[in-house]
């Protein structure tokens, strides 16, 4: 009878929220825009490339011309603007000062983004100086400086005695590591993707867990506000109520992961048109390989750190009565969840470090860390093991006690339990 209850109790949950609008907008709409954010940067990065460079002015004071060679390369872009760049050639400070008046002037009438003041100090002391509108945008930023850096260095070798296209070859050289990830099954594609494979995956999971940890939360505070409970517990033991809502909720999380991990791989697979319109290479974006044991890693850690998760919700939400003090309540289970993704970066840095190490074994952490280093790098199996197996005893903690607080805070209304009530409700068998 026990089963037959907690199966309804399951499958209604389930399905009152697998039927909203809601749910079908944010589980169709959310690959898309996913997919979307990842080539949208890239794709706005080459159109934009026609770029502010071009309308630099460049107020050049050095006797050797230095920054003729700055404009010639700028003249190019980052995508072969070669319309408007600007070198102005100064033989005194007064010359130097006018034009620099005149450049002011100029961006604040908007003819040019920003100008470049330059002189054989400041590039022996390394240190330029450039003004303008643009000063934030970090590509146009690092394009100038590469500029300015290879002009230096072509002038400083034609004074060494090197001819002047040997010299600027020489200075435009360019060495670019291509990084690739080798497995146990052989090479892994490049390790540039396996990291933002990596960080959306780790983010994925905190999204769910955090949304759907939220709506049994939720769900227990609107029971006690409607009373519902107390009908519902006058024919269903209070564990399985709430192991049924848990397990419902998760259920739909589960389902949600499925549909995007579907939906993400067919995306990426008809990328290729979409890129070529923008002259993108496919290669660039090929994706890691993702092993069988990975993907049930990946999905094992959501379904215990869900479990986890929610029962710390579920037993927030049986301790407060009101919306108000639930958001209160529930900090310090968020910022549970807030610092694991916080710590991702230093998993990234070094996936095989200490850090890396801890987090995957503290159970507030392990389903987010796991996957992410299991997308970057070898996991010893012991490892992996330990972290899933401290994460399952943790969650059936976290549900025992959870369960505790449900049975009798689910059945109070007018107030906040205080600890020391919640403690003795835990102690309680």
């Amino acid at each position: 009878m026990a089963e037959s209850k907690l199966g309804t109790i399951v499958r209604r949950e389930y399905l009152e929220r697998v039927r909203s609008k809601w749910f079908l907008i944010a589980t169709l709409l959310a690959p898309v825009f996913l997919v979307f954010m990842l080539f949208l940067p890239t794709i706005m990065e080459q159109r934009e490339r026609r770029s502010e460079s071009g309308t630099i002015r460049i107020v050049d004071a050095t006797s050797d011309s230095v920054g003729a060679l700055i404009a010639t390369s700028l003249r190019g872009g980052v995508a072969g603007d070669t319309a408007r760049a600007q070198w102005v050639p100064v033989a005194n400070d007064s010359a130097r000062q006018s034009a620099e008046r005149a450049a002011i002037q100029a961006v604040l009438d908007a003819s040019i983004v920003g100008y470049l003041m330059i002189d054989a100090s400041a590039i022996a002391s390394g240190r330029l100086r450039y003004a303008g509108r643009n000063t934030t945008a970090l590509l146009t930023m690092q394009q100038l400086e590469g500029a300015i850096t290879r002009a230096a260095l072509t002038r400083e070798l034609e004074r060494e005695g090197i001819g002047s296209g040997r010299s600027g070859t020489l200075a435009a050289m360019r060495v670019r590591l291509e990084t690739e990830r080798l497995t146990t099954r052989g090479r892994g594609g490049s390790g540039r993707v396996s990291v933002l494979f990596a960080i959306g995956v780790a983010v994925t999971l905190y999204l769910t867990i955090f949304m759907h940890g939220s709506n049994v939360m939720r769900g227990v505070l609107e029971e006690k506000q409607t009373r519902v409970a107390e009908v519902v517990l006058s024919s269903v033991p209070s564990d399985t109520l709430l192991f049924g809502k848990v397990l419902g909720i998760g259920a739909v999380g589960f389902t949600q992961l499925i549909i995007w991990t579907v939906m993400s791989t067919a995306l990426m697979a008809i990328r290729a048109p979409l890129l070529a319109r923008f002259g993108m290479q496919v290669d660039a974006f090929a994706l890691p390989d993702v092993t069988f044991a990975l993907a049930a890693v990946i999905l094992l850690s959501f379904l215990l750190g869900f479990l986890f998760y929610a029962a710390l919700f579920a037993g927030v939400g049986a301790l407060v009565s009101t919306e108000q003090d639930a958001q209160q309540a529930q900090m310090p289970v968020v910022l549970l969840l807030v610092l694991s993704l916080a710590m991702v970066q230093g998993v990234v840095t070094n996936p095989e470090g200490s850090l890396a190490t801890i987090m995957t074994l503290l159970p507030m952490s392990s389903p987010i860390v796991l996957p992410l280093r299991l997308s970057l790098a070898p996991v010893p199996t012991s490892e992996t093991i330990a972290s899933l197996v401290i994460l399952l005893a943790s969650s059936i903690l976290a549900t025992l006690f959870a369960s505790r607080l449900y049975r009798t805070g689910v059945l109070m209304y007018g107030k906040r339990a205080t600890l020391r009530e919640a403690w003795r409700w835990m102690q309680r068998r």
